[in-house]
């Protein structure tokens, strides 16, 4: 009867453990992205939605800035905040803005890659059958 509650007792607190694990796991992948992520310009190079590809290599293009405090800014003019969050198991950049008329905005993409220079996202574009994904690079 000890032996079982024991074993037990044991069974329970690596569960717990493990638990703990993933939602620590989820914060410092959250937390080194959002690091990677600010206080840099990050420009488009190219983007590619099914079979099409354009290329900004060598442009001036589109760009935008995420700071360490939370906000951000674009060349298009859009101002706002945004945050790095785990949804579904997916890392996302989450964006709310006001464009140049003061109109609010939303845009939430999925996080593809991420490195110090290079990044990688998507968004579902729901007029098209196949999600955009943006190719950056920063400064």
């Amino acid at each position: 009867m000890m032996k079982n509650l024991y074993t037990l007792l044991i069974a329970v607190t690596i569960i717990m453990g493990l638990g703990a694990c993933n939602k620590e796991t989820a914060t410092t992948q959250i937390e080194v992205m959002t690091k990677m992520l600010a206080n840099k310009n990050w420009y488009l190079d190219y983007t590619i939605q099914g079979n099409s590809v354009k290329s900004y290599v060598g442009q001036t293009t589109y760009f935008v800035t995420y700071l360490k405090n939370g906000t951000t800014s674009d060349s298009d003019g859009l101002i706002g905040s945004y945050t790095v969050e785990m949804v579904n198991n997916k890392s996302q950049i989450h964006i709310q803005a006001k464009t140049t008329n003061g109109n609010a905005i939303e845009y939430v993409y999925d996080i593809i890659s991420i490195g110090d220079k290079k990044m990688t996202i998507s968004k579902a574009d729901t007029s098209q059958s196949t999600p955009a994904i943006f190719y950056f690079t920063s400064n």
